[in-house]
């Protein structure tokens, strides 16, 4: 590539990225500032202008921290169970050939396709039946049918990479299938899994839909209903607002820094390769 053509291909990306990032740096300025300065005329606050109180105030709202458990608790547990199942399943999909292999693989290419309204009512009956509303089990039940088909799919193209060799090298050295699987594959394919699990992370985080019909009290509300508390019929306080949505996304940022190097590589391999 050419320096002038390489000089407008940066030259678009930073404009690109300027229009992508001010909203979000407009939002973090705003939490640092009191609802009077939101309302003035002035586009940049002085020094004097900037405060923390907002920030207290949120963290100091009890219903607000009551969510933020409720979040944690809910995406970490959605995230374990769909790498745990989607491990086990990948594995039995990459390894071993079975009448109607090829329909699962294929069935959990269909459920990405559905909207997920078409599926609320349904749903709805079936933890309703099981007395399931209003828990943390059927939220993360919930949760987990959404990512457990797609992070299936996404680790079993990382489990094809590896050489079936190496199985049989390790079962000549006694290992059992789960040795191998934990031993093995499990390490090799770190990358995959990180991907599958940031994404099924932000999926629980950030759900707000599904929660809305089978959480019905504060005891197992997220985050998504959080924002609510600073909104009332006749105003907003949006100073509070932005700063409960910036402190909504904190989590993911830092999740995102610890697990960056390996959702990277992930990504680069290409681990989505079908059947």
């Amino acid at each position: 590539m050419s320096p002038r053509r390489l000089v407008g291909v940066y030259a678009v990306l930073s404009l690109y990225f300027a229009f992508l990032l001010l909203p979000v740096g407009y939002m973090l300025l705003v939490t640092f500032t009191s609802q009077e300065f939101l309302y003035s005329p002035q586009l940049i606050p002085s020094l004097g202008d900037l405060t923390v109180e907002n920030y207290l105030t949120v963290l100091q709202t009890g219903a607000f921290q009551g969510y933020f458990v409720n979040s944690v608790v809910i995406a970490v547990s959605t995230t374990t169970l769909t790498l745990v199942v989607g491990t086990l399943a990948a594995y039995s999909l990459s390894r071993f050939e079975f009448p109607g292999r090829q329909s699962i693989l294929l069935s959990f290419l269909a459920t990405q396709m559905l909207p997920l309204v078409l599926i609320l009512i349904p749903f709805f009956l079936l933890m309703f039946s099981l007395n399931l509303i209003d828990s943390y089990l059927g939220i993360v039940i919930a949760h987990s049918v959404g990512g457990i088909p797609l992070g299936t799919w996404l680790l079993k193209g990382y489990f094809d990479d590896i050489p079936t060799s190496l199985d049989e090298a390790a079962k000549m050295d006694g290992c059992s299938r789960l040795d191998i699987l934990w031993r093995i594959i499990v390490p090799l394919s770190l990358p995959g899994i990180a991907v599958a699990g940031f994404y099924t992370f932000i999926l629980s985080w950030n759900d707000y839909l599904l929660v809305s019909i089978l959480s019905q009290t504060a005891a197992t509300r997220t985050l998504p209903f959080g924002l609510q508390l600073f909104q009332s019929q006749n105003t907003v306080a949006w100073e509070l607002l932005l700063t409960a949505a910036t402190i909504t996304i904190v989590p993911v940022v830092v999740l995102f820094a610890f697990v960056q190097s390996y959702i990277v590589e992930g990504l680069a391999s290409g681990g989505m390769k079908g059947m």
